[in-house]
């Protein structure tokens, strides 16, 4: 099973490095009890539906959840 769980999970990390969006966002991803976990930050709120969007289309049959935040900005007055 361990090895099912590592090949799918360098499939995901591959489909997002090619994902022109979600390629440079340092995204983690756990695959624990038939589901896949989407952890870190992101620059963009809409990069968080994109990185779910690209997972789901890798492996329709397991769920995805996400933990991604969006990066604060450094605003300077």
């Amino acid at each position: 099973m361990r090895y099912r769980r590592e090949t799918l999970r360098h499939v995901i990390i591959r489909a997002l490095k090619r994902n022109t969006f979600t390629a440079r966002e340092p995204i983690k991803v756990v695959i624990k009890d038939g589901a896949v976990w989407l952890h870190g930050t992101v620059s963009d709120a809409d990069l968080i539906p994109e990185a779910v969007a690209t997972v789901e289309a890798v492996v329709p049959v397991l769920f995805v959840y996400s933990r991604l935040r969006v990066r604060r900005s450094s605003v300077s007055a």
